[in-house]
């Protein structure tokens, strides 16, 4: 039983100037347990904001064209390192394959 992590751009947003600098990326994570893949998998959407103030200017700048997604995902490395997404899929994946015992029930009868 293990719980594996994809990350998958899925969308860039550009400055509205006719450069397409990026200035947003769009993640897809998901999260599956292999004991149950068609229960236990958790998709989530987030979204990572870049500099684009440098414009086609800026150092290092790569044309919209001739970008990857390893490139993309560069530019925000930092930012999934210390996303909590995959820590919180597999807190609701254990939550899932373990409910909590709730803390208050209604007893099914009265005392008296």
């Amino acid at each position: 039983m293990a719980i594996t992590h994809t990350e998958t751009v899925t969308g860039l947003i550009v400055v509205n100037d006719g450069t397409d600098v990026v200035s947003q990326i769009i993640v897809k994570f998901v999260s599956v347990d292999d004991s149950d893949p068609s229960n236990l998998t958790k998709t989530t959407s987030d979204t990572y904001f870049v500099d684009a103030e440098g414009g086609t200017g800026a150092s290092g700048f790569i044309a919209y064209d001739s970008l990857s997604e390893d490139v993309v995902k560069g530019w925000i490395a930092d930012q999934l390192a210390a996303s909590t997404i995959k820590a919180r899929a597999e807190a609701w994946i254990e939550s899932k394959k373990n409910p909590p015992k709730p803390s208050q029930v209604k007893k099914p009868t009265l005392p008296w």
